[in-house]
């Protein structure tokens, strides 16, 4: 590993710490802040949603594909000169998301701004820990986690303003004056620093295996509600991602450097550490997805009044997270993790009852309750999983950490989005099927009963398009009819806001289940279960 030169100059001192923090804000606030605009990212490319979910995928999937190779590398080039390079990468990869022209284009973009955020998260952790002396590394971490805490929490709320006030592609933009300040500042810190570093070793095979293979499991999850969950293409994704792993796990055994250190996995409490953080990292991209589109699209909510909404859930999390921490001091890993598998399920059910004129105070509190639970869950998952495993494998087993919550991540937007679409797409043909059934139970001539059955049999009706009815309103009726015509439009308008709001409250039971598949995980802390 890269380490500094020991000499008096050695620290930085929390000088560097909050240096290295005001780049690494941006780095997370990227990671929430694009969620609150993607229905209006949706309805400026004419997109839908499985594709407009890429553009949170590409970034995610890439900083878990590269997070551990990078930081490898850091530690062989030297870090502080690849964090500032990975920071010049995320710099111009902002820029030209915001220049872009198509969703084909912002997905690309946002494939370079993970390649740059997996090289900025690890080489940032390890400035931070030697920039104090080991007597602060604590405070010096305290002040990392936070940042990321804090961005996670006003990145929809600053998303819903910029949105609201301007336009999404600022999102982007703001990153220009605060990368250029943070290259600044860390010349200046960095001039007296001098890193150790090690001969370059990669593992140029296990990498692209793996990569290939999460960017097959995620298409195929991606792709499951539009082509059938049983057709072949579906099939075979699953086949190939289940080879795929087989194959990586085969490279790494051969391999001299490998990407991932499997006898980490023989580690019981580090597994269920990493098995309730896949499912944090779920849940929370999960929810930072659909409560947006909740908000905007079925409850009419503007862009900022939902980010105001969806504030609780972050800002509980933040709230929680040392609360968390105090109670596996006192009681050990198991209680803390099994209240908040008990918290998530109750917050996802509370969730269930959302209805399109629920008052505003009953949306808050139930979003706030579901933050308590993801919040303990992934607090404590983070420090089995830190306390499990000796300090010669902290950090491969850090990078896997990190890697998994971000696959997580991934997977949970992919996830969601397909039993939200595969639920609103049944849900829209019956209502279309119920009206035909209306028409022809009407006073309407044979000839307007044919037409209007024609136009329902050939609506494809649009999640984000609230005006889908517009041509079924400009049909030819005859006065005498016009007006039952017109009610069974508004009554069919009407069923597609609630079916909307009933395809996301199927997600929000399935985020209930998985909860509940997931804490059996936590059976294994029972024997484990003793105090820091």
């Amino acid at each position: 590993m890269a380490e500094l030169s020991e000499n008096s100059s050695g620290y930085g001192g929390m000088k560097q710490v909050f240096t290295i923090s005001l780049a690494l804000f941006i780095i997370f606030l990227d990671g929430s802040i694009v969620n609150i605009a993607l229905p209006s990212i949706i309805k400026e490319y004419s997109t839908d949603l499985g594709m407009a979910s890429w553009i949170i995928n590409a970034y995610v999937i890439t900083v878990a594909v590269f997070l551990v190779f990078m930081g490898k590398i850091g530690d062989m080039l030297g870090r502080a000169k690849f964090y500032n390079i990975g920071l010049v990468m995320f710099m111009l990869s902002s820029f030209f998301c915001a220049l872009s022209t198509n969703v084909e284009m912002l997905i690309l973009f946002r494939f370079f701004q993970g390649i740059s955020g997996a090289i900025v998260i690890p080489t940032s952790m390890g400035l931070v820990r030697t920039a104090v002396p080991p007597e602060k590394v604590g405070s010096a971490m305290g002040v990392w986690g936070a940042v990321g805490g804090l961005a996670i929490a006003i990145g929809p709320a600053l998303g819903g303003v910029i949105t609201e006030v301007s336009d999404w592609r600022w999102m982007f933009y703001i990153n220009l004056p605060v990368i250029t300040i943070a290259l600044f500042l860390n010349k200046r810190i960095f001039q007296h620093l001098r890193e150790k570093t090690q001969p370059l070793h990669f593992d140029v095979w296990g990498t692209i295996t793996l990569s290939v293979t999460l960017f097959v499991l995620i298409y195929t999850v991606t792709k499951g509600p539009d082509v059938g969950w049983m057709s072949w293409p579906i099939i075979g994704g699953f086949t190939f991602s289940i080879l795929g792993v087989g194959v990586f796990y085969w490279i790494e055994h051969k391999i001299s450097y490998p990407l991932v250190d499997f006898e980490l996995f023989t580690n019981k409490l580090y597994v269920v550490g990493l098995v309730s953080n896949l499912l944090g990292g779920i849940l929370l991209a999960g929810m930072m997805m659909i409560l947006p589109i909740l908000l905007t699209e079925a409850m009419e909510f503007t862009s900022l009044q939902a980010a105001y909404f969806i504030t609780p859930l972050s800002a509980a999390m933040l709230i929680t997270a040392p609360v968390t921490g105090r109670l596996i001091d006192r009681f050990g890993f198991f209680v803390p993790m099994i209240i908040g598998y008990i918290i998530s399920v109750i917050g996802f059910y509370l969730l269930t009852s959302l209805e399109l004129n629920t008052p505003t105070l009953s949306i808050l509190w139930r979003i706030g309750v579901i933050g308590v639970g993801i919040a303990m869950i992934a607090v404590t998952s983070l420090t089995v999983s830190t306390v499990s495993v000796q300090s010669s494998q902290s950090s491969v087993a850090s990078g896997i950490f990190a890697m998994v919550r971000n696959v997580g991540g991934a997977i949970g937007v992919s996830l969601f989005v397909s039993v939200i679409m595969t639920s609103f797409n049944h849900f829209s043909m019956v209502s279309i099927q119920d009206s035909i059934q209306q028409i022809h139970s009407t006073s309407l001539s044979t000839y307007e009963k044919s037409k209007l059955t024609d136009a329902l049999k050939a609506q494809q009706v649009s999640f984000f398009d609230r005006n889908y009815t517009s041509h079924l309103e400009s049909l030819e009726i005859s006065k005498n009819n016009l007006g039952e015509w017109k009610k069974m439009i508004s009554d069919l308008r009407d069923q597609e806001q609630k079916n909307k709001v009933t395809a996301i409250h199927y997600a929000f039971i399935f985020g209930m289940l998985l909860s509940i598949f997931f804490s059996i995980s936590a059976m294994f802390l029972l024997k484990k279960s003793f105090r820091l």
